[in-house]
């Protein structure tokens, strides 16, 4: 498992419908490994803690240090067959810790996504140029290769997101400029060839992907895990 420890979220729930209209969403089950292990995140701290867990990691850095990863003996399991050791509670622990790449970030980009321009702006282009984009671009990786070289549709998004209200911050768009990019470039990808081509887009920059091809070609990777690569 390659990443950063994932939420904790192990519970089914299935809806019932109510008489007035409503439904109530019961909890009808629970997931557990093969090691016997539960990676839903515990209630015991209560509902507010529960929901502010992310934002604990990150303050707790977490997201960028895997060191400050820290679990009780109690939650220890060993797994069947390979019999290393992996922790239960909180989600699932990843064996290659990729930190958090915060350098991109910035608040003008978490208002473009939120407020939905980054997405309304990627389907109003698709459906008003669709048959440019398919003429130009025979399949996905052409796309990947050529699309916006001059960058006219980052500025056209730009010029959007502000009518659409949202203030330009010279400084933010600069910084996030190549996750905005990155992003819109999926998003067109996606209404032209099908979800499949936005992360053909995204994984070109994901660390983890990166780092998950690289393991996978590395017979050394399964040693060093002793997992067994038949």
């Amino acid at each position: 498992v390659i990443g950063r420890r994932s939420f904790g979220k192990g519970l089914v729930q299935k809806p019932f419908s109510l008489p007035d209209g409503s439904a109530i969403r019961l909890t009808v089950s629970r997931y557990y490994t093969p090691s016997g292990r539960s990676i839903q995140k515990p209630y015991d701290e209560g509902m507010e803690a529960y929901y502010n867990d992310l934002n604990n990691r990150y303050k707790h850095g977490e997201y960028s240090s895997k060191d400050s990863i820290q679990f009780p003996d109690s939650l220890k399991y060993t797994t069947q067959v390979e019999h290393r050791t992996v922790y239960g509670g909180g989600g699932i622990m990843p064996d290659i810790f990729i930190p958090l790449d915060t350098t991109r970030g910035s608040t003008y980009y978490g208002k473009l996504v939120r407020k939905g321009h980054l997405n309304n702006f990627s389907l109003t282009y698709v459906d008003e140029h669709r048959s440019e984009l398919t003429d130009n671009y025979d399949n996905i990786d052409a796309f990947i290769a050529n699309f916006d070289q001059d960058e006219s549709v980052f500025n056209s998004l730009i010029e959007y997101a502000a009518k659409e209200g949202l203030e330009k911050n010279e400084e933010d768009i600069e910084k996030s400029h190549d996750l905005i990019v990155i992003n819109l470039k999926a998003l067109i990808a996606r209404g032209i060839y099908g979800s499949g081509a936005f992360y053909q887009v995204t994984n070109s920059e994901d660390k983890a992907f990166e780092t998950a091809i690289k393991s996978i070609e590395d017979k050394n990777t399964f040693k060093s895990y002793k997992i067994n690569d038949k």
